[in-house]
């Protein structure tokens, strides 16, 4: 067979090899499309109301988006904010949404998380990168890392808001221990907002 020609084919079948690795990551990521939040079904709210994994991820990076300027002027890199807010939740298309009822340590679910974060970008060309974000949110000592945990409740607060006066429910775990989290920050009026306004019966 011609060289030029040997060559072709390899090309082609290192290029469908990788389309296939890329693909297989993508299925366990479109998994997080369908996937509800546990914490709001072990609440009471009816899954066909609640949101997905990725739902809670793009309300995160909205958050983000509309407190831009604000982050820029502390210092905050806000792209990389955005990258790590996407890939925070990417492991829970395998290990699901843990929540506290299912009696799990923090260890356990970090190791489980690790290793599916792993199987899941372990093949992919961006596979090192994105596991960087995640360790790095994970142990939560960058700036970049404080705010995007930060920004997980006050998304998780929001639906709570927003669920609790949809549902004439309260949804009181939820909000517990938040106030030193958003004390002095760039969300803080935001949270005493939702806070002060949520539903009564």
């Amino acid at each position: 067979m011609p060289f030029i020609l040997s060559s072709l084919i390899m090309t082609r079948s290192q290029d469908a090899l990788q389309a296939i690795d890329f693909l297989s990551s993508m299925e366990f990521v479109y998994r997080l499309k369908s996937l509800p939040r546990s914490g709001w079904i072990q609440s009471g709210i009816s899954e066909t109301q609640v949101e997905s994994i990725a739902g809670h991820s793009f309300g995160m990076s909205m958050l983000i988006l509309n407190l831009r300027t604000i982050l820029h002027e502390n210092g905050i890199n806000v792209e990389r904010a955005l990258k790590m807010a996407l890939v925070h939740d990417v492991a829970e298309a395998i290990v699901g949404d843990l929540t506290p009822l299912d009696v799990v340590s923090d260890h356990e679910k970090h190791i489980a998380e690790k290793e599916a974060f792993g199987q899941i970008v372990g093949d992919v060309p961006e596979g090192s990168f994105l596991s960087e974000l995640w360790d790095e949110f994970e142990a939560g000592q960058t700036a970049e890392a404080q705010i995007v945990k930060r920004m997980d409740k006050l998304d998780m607060l929001i639906q709570a808001y927003f669920y609790e006066k949809q549902n004439f429910i309260r949804l009181d775990s939820f909000w517990e221990n938040m106030d030193e989290l958003f004390k002095d920050t760039e969300s803080q009026s935001i949270y005493d907002y939702i806070r002060l306004n949520r539903y009564t019966f």
